[in-house]
């Protein structure tokens, strides 16, 4: 079904992995089924089934958003079996008329802010007046609590500010990114780090490996401030990679800075990476620009963005 997932044109322009992978799934689905329907009305049967009804409102949004005029022009037997599907008298009383599309959706900065705003800060309850009560008898203050220093409070601040950063990378193309990154990145205040996973033999189920990066990054939920990173699932099921790119405060290895962050990383082979040293540099750039097609020779197949 991510095949013909309708969301990829919102997704943020400056990683055309993910646009040119939908593309290529989309084509490869849309050729399949047109040819299945060369000689059919219907996908099963002579008369409507749920087959037909479940997949064509599946299919709506890549109708009305993505498929124009031209790209429908190419697979004539779908677009024959959508609009007769789409124009069933239960379908419109249900949906209403489907418009179909006239320009493709492209990735629209204001629009992606408006559907992902960041979340507000509850203002503080106001407190109310303390009632009047007897005076108590006077005991023993229990000895204070030692608090627990936030991560990196004893590094100065920075140059580069990691909202700023990640603000240029889903708005921005890839050379604003890349100035501002060159203009505040100083080693020490922050470090790159390439990841693989250490147990690519395991990696043989793609929704499994989807899942492992979604748990870990449900895990560094608190590291967000202090950490950007990428990480990308290679090669087909059965024999895929693991690898990432990593943005994050401090000099060391920033996964340690608490023991809450360590759970996941420690399932990775870690190694710091030299700014200064183009070979290392244009990894990292081949990551921010979306231009990593491949791993160990095996093809891009998914990204997650942290």
């Amino acid at each position: 079904s991510s095949g013909i997932n309708a969301e990829w044109p919102l997704r943020p322009g400056n990683n055309k992995n993910v646009v040119n992978k939908g593309h290529e799934n989309i084509k490869s689905f849309m050729t399949v089924l047109d040819q299945h329907l060369l000689n059919r009305t219907y996908l099963v049967g002579e008369s409507v089934t749920l087959a037909d009804l479940s997949l064509a409102v599946y299919m709506r949004d890549l109708y009305t958003m993505i498929l124009d005029e031209n790209r429908r022009n190419s697979y004539v037997n779908v677009t024959r079996w959508f609009t007769t599907i789409m124009n069933q008298d239960e379908v419109i009383r249900v949906l209403g008329q489907t418009t179909l599309c006239v320009k493709p959706a492209q990735f629209d900065a204001k629009l992606f802010q408006q559907n992902n705003p960041k979340q507000q800060k509850n203002a503080a309850p106001k407190k109310e007046a303390a009632k009047k009560e007897a005076p108590k008898k006077e005991e023993a203050a229990p000895a204070p609590k030692k608090e627990r220093s936030a991560p990196f409070s004893s590094l100065p601040a920075p140059k580069l500010n990691m909202d700023d950063f990640k603000r240029h990378y889903w708005n921005d193309p890839s050379e604003v990114i890349h100035k501002y990154f060159d203009d505040t990145f100083v080693d020490g205040e922050w470090s790159v780090w390439k990841v693989e996973y250490k147990y690519q033999s395991e990696l043989v189920k793609t929704t499994k490996t989807n899942n492992l990066v979604k748990g870990m990054f449900q895990r560094l939920e608190t590291m967000k401030k202090y950490a950007f990173g990428l990480m990308y699932i290679f090669g087909d099921e059965g024999d895929q990679r693991l690898a990432g790119i990593w943005l994050g405060r401090g000099g060391d290895n920033f996964f340690y800075e608490d023991t809450n962050w360590t759970i996941d990383i420690e399932n990775f082979n870690c190694t710091k990476m030299d700014m200064n040293k183009p070979d290392e540099k244009a990894l990292w750039t081949k990551f921010i620009d979306g231009g990593m097609d491949d791993w160990e020779g095996k093809q891009f197949e998914k990204d997650h963005i942290f």
